[in-house]
């Protein structure tokens, strides 16, 4: 499992992030969902940058706190959603915007 840095863009800006190399798809994926989402919001306000990021990021919290009380995530076992949950920290982590 060595470090991999992939190059992602988000609104046209090019962002490098390190992950494990088995990870890249999943961070290059996440990032053109992030992408689309920020496009959206961006496209339908004239909001600047940071507020469309935190507008954006409060949409996709909102949505994955929503999902957790579907019963059918509940039904997944715990250590899988604590692992699922660490993983999206560190992607964000990983962010700067």
């Amino acid at each position: 499992m060595g470090k991999n840095v992939t190059t992602v863009k988000i609104l046209d800006s090019s962002y490098k992030i390190a992950c494990p190399l088995e990870e890249a798809d999943a961070v290059k994926e996440a990032a053109v969902f992030l992408d689309d989402r920020l496009r959206e919001i961006k496209k339908s306000s004239e909001l600047d940058d940071k507020k469309t990021a935190i507008l954006t990021a409060l949409n996709i919290t909102n949505e994955y706190l929503k999902s957790l009380s579907n019963p059918q995530v509940k039904s997944l076992d715990s250590p899988a959603l604590d692992e699922l949950t660490k993983a999206v920290e560190n992607q964000l982590k990983s962010l700067s915007l």
